[in-house]
């Protein structure tokens, strides 16, 4: 019998006189260590129970949600493989349909579209000759440029009858990796779209390189030229027969992508 039921049935005996109070504080003691015992199983038998009702309803809503993000997951790799663009083309579509986001492309101008891929900014154009589509690459866009004016005036019909150009820098200067960089944009579109074969030069004979390479500078006025030059101020600007670019670091070759976009009749010498 539980131990409960004995004591409430011991305590009824002395209450209706059947028992008196000695015999009932005797039979009391003895009873009372069974009844605490059997008070704590029934206490740790239901902790037992909240603590396996938590478990199981802990395990419930985890299991919901790792399904959850399972089907989520599932879906977003369904979009993004669908949505995915795989070529220029495909991306030049989009960007002028308006499903592009301002950081994966733009159109520029009303005309213009320019879209980003592998850290370069492309567009497409026909050839100043007009015989070629051309797909520009060029490692900034116009909004990154807006902020740079070109200044001064270039001999256009210079530029147009000359067949070759001199690329011209400091030999001794100490920003190689940056003039480098800019030399190659700019030799890469004279060449292609432009048609016009770069010949490497120096500013000066200072160095055994330029032992064996034309010395020029902006003076040579019967010369086609780009003069990448070191310097703590930024500057872009035409002088007649010779493109100069004045500058340090990337600023180097964000000055030939400013000038770029201008011969490409793009930008104009001063964005508004």
């Amino acid at each position: 019998m539980d131990p409960r039921k004995k004591l409430y049935v011991l305590k009824g005996s002395f209450e209706s006189g059947i028992i008196d109070k000695e015999e009932y504080e005797k039979w009391r003691g003895k009873l009372e260590p069974d009844v605490n015992e059997f008070d704590k199983k029934i206490e740790d038998t239901n902790k037992q129970s909240e603590e396996q009702a938590k478990s199981s309803d802990k395990t419930l809503v985890v299991s919901i949600i790792i399904i959850a993000l399972l089907f989520i997951g599932i879906m977003a790799f369904s979009i993004f493989s669908k949505q995915q663009p795989k070529t220029l083309e495909d991306l030049h579509v989009l960007n002028l349909k308006g499903k592009l986001k301002p950081s994966q492309g733009y159109v520029y101008k009303g005309v213009y579209s320019f879209v980003t891929l592998d850290g370069l900014w492309y567009t497409q154009l026909t050839s100043p000759k007009g015989k070629k589509l051309y797909s520009l690459a060029l490692r900034y866009s116009p909004k990154d440029l807006k902020e740079i004016t070109v200044e001064g005036s270039l001999n256009t019909q210079f530029f147009n009858n000359q067949s070759d150009f001199y690329v011209t820098f400091n030999p001794t200067g100490k920003q190689f990796s940056y003039v480098g960089l800019a030399v190659a944009d700019f030799n890469t579109h004279m060449s292609k779209v432009f048609e016009k074969k770069p010949i490497a030069a120096c500013d000066r004979n200072e160095t055994e390189p330029c032992n064996n390479r034309p010395i020029v500078t902006c003076e040579d006025t019967n010369m086609l030229v780009l003069y990448i030059r070191e310097s703590e101020r930024f500057k872009v600007y035409y002088n007649d027969n010779c493109i100069v670019v004045e500058g340090n670091g990337f600023d180097l070759v964000k000055g030939v992508d400013r000038v770029l976009y201008n011969l490409y009749d793009i930008m104009e010498q001063e964005e508004i």
